[in-house]
């Protein structure tokens, strides 16, 4: 940052802070603006690097190996119980190896039966029923041949009559 000097007037009273801005300008241009950039200076020697010892001749290069692999997986499972395990079977070569995963007891012992829960809320109370209010029977020579039926709803029916034969 560029020092900015004060500019002083006869009677001016001269404080700390006018003071301390003075020396810290000071300060700052101890140092001079840098200068050009110089031109690069010729490389130096090369270094000793030391005696390390001839080196063997390559060994030639060994034949492929077979490729790695497995055959397919298989798991059992059985349906007793008890306390459960299992049994892991290798087979097959080392390029094609088959696991077979036996899995037994795995089912649990059946459970006891659990206590009753508590009776649920009864529910509300449903709508009245119909009930008859009284009937008007139609009568032909003393013999009964119809009527009416009328209900508590005022609500009426057809009786209709039908002669069973003896």
């Amino acid at each position: 940052m560029a020092y900015t000097p004060t500019t002083w007037t006869d009677g001016d009273l001269i404080t700390a802070e006018k003071l301390n801005k003075l020396e810290a300008g000071v300060q700052n241009e101890q140092v001079g603006p840098q200068g050009p950039k110089g031109d690069t200076g010729a490389q130096g020697p090369k270094g000793d690097k030391g005696d390390t010892g001839a080196q063997g001749p390559a060994g030639a290069d060994g034949a492929d190996g077979a490729a790695a692999g497995f055959g397919t997986p298989t798991a059992t499972v059985d349906a007793n119980t008890g306390t459960p395990s299992v049994t892991v079977t290798a087979s097959g070569p080392n390029t094609a190896k088959i696991f077979a995963f036996a899995f037994k007891n795995l089912k649990g012992a059946k459970g006891d039966t659990g206590a009753k829960g508590p009776q649920g809320a009864a529910g509300a109370q449903g709508p009245a029923g119909k009930g008859v209010k009284s009937i008007a029977l139609t009568t032909t020579g003393g013999v009964v041949t119809g009527g009416t039926v009328t209900f508590t709803d005022d609500s009426t029916a057809p009786i209709t009559v039908t002669a069973a034969e003896a």
